[in-house]
C-alpha cells in the first residue's frame, strides 16, 4: 500500500459543510492508495458540478470536461494507455441528462473504466434544480410543484443494459465505499458505482439520519442480473453493495482485431510527422 498522502495537495475544499463529497473524496484516495496505484499511473475525468470541483483537490492526472462528458474522456484515456487506472467522476444530473448516451454505450462496449455516479438528487452547483433522480413531488428551484417526469433508477438502468459490474454505496460510509471502489477498479470491464450522496444545502430531507434509517447492506453479490435488478428498488429500503459482476465478457479493446498481438500502447505509437510536403499538394 502506498502512502495516501501522495494523493493530497494544498487546495482547500470549497464544498458545503457536511457535503457527501468529502467522504467520496477520501474513499477514492483510500482505494487508490490501498491498491498501490501511484498518482502518476491514475487518470480521473470530472464532470462539471459540485463533484467536478474535486478535480483540483487531489494529486492525480485530472481533467475537467464539459457537463455530462466525463465518460468519453475516460474512455479515450484508457484506449490510449491501458496501463492507467481510469475513473470517470460524474453527477446524477450530468450522467442522466446530457451524458446518458455516454453511459449506455460505455456499458454496451464494456470499456475497462470505472464510472462513479454521485447521486445527490439535484443540480447542486446551479442552486438545486431537479434531476431525473429527484424525489417525486419534491419542490425544487424552478419546479415548485415538483418534477412532472418519472424518475430514473441509476443502478437499475445499468443492470437493464447488461453492465458487467454494478454497485451502490453511500457517501457517509467511507469504509464500504473504499471496499466497493477497490473491487470496481480491479474489475476487468465497465464498472458502474452509484453513490447515494448527502446534499446539506438542496436535499436536506435526505439527511445522514434518514440514510441510516433506510440503508440496508447486501451481504453477497447476486448471481444473476435479474436478482440484482430486484434489489435496486428504493421505495422502502436503499440496498447498498455489489448487485452484480460478470467476469467473462471481453472488454472493448480485447475485441479489436486490429490490435491483436500488439503489446505497445496507442500513446507510444504517436509520432511527430513533417506534413509540409503533404500540404503543398493543396496550394
Amino acid at each position: 500500500m502506498i502512502d495516501l498522502n501522495k494523493y493530497n495537495n494544498n487546495v482547500k475544499p470549497t464544498w458545503c459543510p457536511g457535503c457527501g463529497n468529502f467522504g467520496i473524496h477520501m474513499a477514492i484516495k483510500k482505494a487508490l492508495s490501498e491498491l498501490d496505484v501511484e498518482p502518476n499511473k491514475a487518470f480521473m475525468s470530472f464532470d462539471i458540478g459540485c463533484n467536478g470541483n474535486g478535480a483540483d483537490k487531489i494529486n492525480i492526472n485530472a481533467f475537467k470536461g464539459l457537463h455530462g462528458r466525463s465518460i468519453p474522456l475516460a474512455i479515450g484515456a484508457k484506449l490510449a494507455n491501458r496501463q492507467l487506472t481510469v475513473i470517470a467522476d460524474i453527477g446524477d444530473g450530468g450522467v442522466l441528462h446530457e451524458g446518458i448516451e455516454h453511459l449506455i454505450h460505455a456499458i454496451r462496449s464494456n470499456y475497462d473504466i470505472t464510472i462513479l455516479i454521485h447521486n445527490n438528487q439535484n443540480f447542486a452547483l446551479t442552486t438545486g434544480q431537479a434531476t431525473a433522480t429527484t424525489q417525486e413531488d419534491k419542490q425544487m428551484y424552478g419546479l415548485p410543484d415538483g418534477r412532472p417526469e418519472r424518475e430514473i433508477n441509476i443502478s437499475k438502468l445499468a443492470l437493464d443494459n447488461n453492465a458487467t459490474f454494478v454497485a451502490r454505496t453511500y457517501s457517509g460510509d467511507v469504509l464500504q465505499m473504499t471496499d466497493i471502489l477497490k473491487k470496481a477498479i480491479n474489475h476487468k470491464g465497465c464498472s458502474v458505482v452509484e453513490i447515494m450522496q448527502y446534499c446539506p444545502t438542496y436535499n436536506k430531507e435526505a439527511s445522514p439520519q434518514w440514510f441510516q434509517e433506510h440503508i440496508e447492506k447486501l451481504e453477497n453479490t447476486f448471481d444473476t442480473i435479474e436478482e440484482g435488478i430486484k434489489s435496486t428498488n428504493m421505495e422502502k429500503k436503499i440496498y447498498t453493495g455489489i448487485f452484480f459482476e460478470e467476469t467473462t465478457i471481453p472488454t472493448f479493446y480485447e475485441n479489436l482485431e486490429n490490435r491483436k498481438d500488439i503489446s505497445t500502447e496507442l500513446v507510444d505509437e504517436v509520432k511527430s510527422r513533417d506534413i509540409k510536403k503533404f500540404l503543398e499538394k493543396f496550394k
